[in-house]
């Protein structure tokens, strides 16, 4: 059996974010929590606010369990938002700003929200996605704080920790984007792994560039409650104002995805590039090329982990610096590796990452409205992640990939479903099949092969404008390819695993919309 469990105590996560908030707000309320732009927010004043939008759910007739989209960037507003809901005791659906087509409209039609806060452009979008007439849609920014409202005992929902709290959509193996149900306790949870995995201190500070329809976002926001840090709020990341803005605010600890370290090294050296107070880079998907060199030309540690939204966000932490490991698991689960027989593997050999965990209520309840996929994800106690690793000796686990159909660009999980349905729109395609293959910055670029319709003419460069114009930036495909047919199964699939990946005779459209 491959135990790669920590032997460090167990937290609680009996709390809840309004008790959290409130708490804090009262103990030290002036203390700045929140730096966005020109606002400096103190934990009173952010309490506040979320007690005004909480009081506006109320007054718009929003009950305890009743779905509420944002479709909001990153900014104070959102935030807000989401404290507001959360003190509400509503069901928080947080969608990306930028999405749009058959993702959106999946999203919309499973989460039937009776209110939605959009941003401008986001607002047609919904209502092109099908969203109801019975909606109504609340145009707002991101950085637009609502009126502080008074601390007021009483004035939130009281909630249990295992109430279902958010809606987080994340892309799954295969199929439409999947609504993992995300409770109180594993949010709290979630904060709990941020805090470990960054050896969050007392008057630590952290460029918050995570979006908060991603775990990301409001984990790390959770933490700084708890372990007195400070947030410097930006609405993304941005390489060019990374180093600027860690030098300005004294920036101690920085999250990373995907290729975020390599569009940094990809920048030119320069002699400052260790006159800098980062102590720690922690995060996902840092590859052993990019490890060392990263440490050797920033002087910042690397802790890379493992993990996913539906096991509370952190899985596994890599505590030791041993390059190429996500480390060992977090103390309130057990990771097991399981084979094709459904056993456990030996040391040294690849299998599918499994969880476990003596404390109740850490995994998913499910996915919304999806039982099938959550049959497949929760089993007999076990969440099965889909994921493949590899154990040494010592325990320390390795990630390999991902075992079906899905890929991981800059950060993003992407179901291929998403990007094949949104191109089945395009008038002049027929069929396409989308595929992942390595990238020079972040884990994969998107391969697109298309069937074009019969007289319709092949322009990549023509495909890929219009895919800008219609999908999230992170779903439009850079390599395109023209067959006349796909090899199928027996049941009619597309064998992915027989396209041909070659490069030499593929369309770069990267580099085409640079020309």
């Amino acid at each position: 059996m491959t135990d790669v469990k920590s032997q460090a105590a167990v937290p609680p996560f009996e709390t809840t974010i309004g008790e959290l908030l409130i708490e804090s707000a009262r103990t030290e309320p002036e203390r700045v929590i929140l730096i966005a732009g020109e606002y400096q927010i103190t934990l009173s004043e952010l309490a506040g606010h979320a007690l005004a939008v909480a009081t506006d759910l109320r007054a718009r007739g929003v009950q305890p369990g009743d779905p509420v989209v944002t479709m909001l960037g990153n900014g104070p507003n959102h935030i807000a938002h989401f404290l507001g809901i959360a003190l509400a005791g509503s069901l928080w659906v947080p969608l990306n700003p930028d999405l749009r087509g058959p993702s959106l409209a999946h999203a919309v039609s499973i989460a039937e929200p009776i209110l939605a806060f959009a941003a401008g452009g986001a607002v047609e979008h919904l209502r092109q996605a099908g969203l109801s007439p019975n909606c109504e849609v609340v145009e707002t920014g991101c950085w637009e704080l609502p009126t502080r409202s008074p601390l007021i005992a009483g004035e939130y929902e009281n909630v249990n920790p295992d109430d279902i709290r958010a809606i987080l959509f994340t892309s799954g193996t295969s199929g439409p984007p999947k609504g993992v149900q995300v409770t109180e306790r594993m949010l709290i949870a979630s904060a709990a792994g941020t805090a470990m995995a960054s050896n969050c201190q007392k008057q630590d500070v952290f460029l918050m560039w995570e979006p908060l329809h991603h775990i990301g976002g409001i984990q790390v926001l959770l933490m700084a409650m708890v372990h007195r840090a400070q947030l410097i709020v930006v609405e993304r990341f941005s390489a060019s104002r990374l180093w600027p803005l860690v030098r300005k605010h004294n920036v101690t600890k920085l999250h990373y995805l995907g290729g975020i370290l390599e569009i940094l090294l990809k920048a030119a050296p320069r002699d400052n590039d260790r006159d800098h107070p980062i102590k720690l880079a922690f995060g996902g998907g840092c590859r052993v090329e990019v490890w060392s060199a990263f440490q050797q030309r920033f002087g910042i540690p690397i802790r890379e982990v493992y993990g996913m939204t539906e096991a509370s966000s952190f899985t596994t932490i890599n505590a030791k610096g041993i390059v190429g490991s996500v480390g060992t698991a977090v103390p309130w689960f057990n990771v097991e590796l399981f084979g094709e027989n459904a056993k456990p593997v030996a040391n040294g050999s690849a299998g599918e990452i499994t969880i476990t965990s003596e404390h109740a209520g850490l995994f998913t309840p499910g996915y919304y409205k999806s039982p099938e996929a959550t049959g497949r994800l929760l089993q007999k106690g076990r969440l099965h992640t889909g994921d493949l690793g590899r154990c040494d000796a010592d325990g320390h686990l390795r990630f390999i990939g991902r075992l079906t159909d899905s890929l991981r660009r800059r950060g993003e999980n992407i179901s291929a479903w998403e990007v094949e349905t949104a191109l089945a729109g395009h008038p002049d395609i027929a069929e396409s099949a989308i595929i992942g293959i390595a990238a020079s910055i972040g884990e994969h670029d998107i391969f697109c092969f298309v069937i074009m319709r019969e007289g319709a003419s092949f322009d990549p460069v023509s495909l890929a404008e219009w895919c800008r114009s219609t999908m999230p930036r992170h779903h439009v495909p850079r390599y395109w390819k023209q067959l006349q047919a796909f090899e199928r199964t027996p049941s009619q699939r597309i064998r992915k695993d027989l396209l041909d990946r070659c490069l030499s005779d593929a369309t770069d459209t990267e580099i085409e919309n640079r020309r």
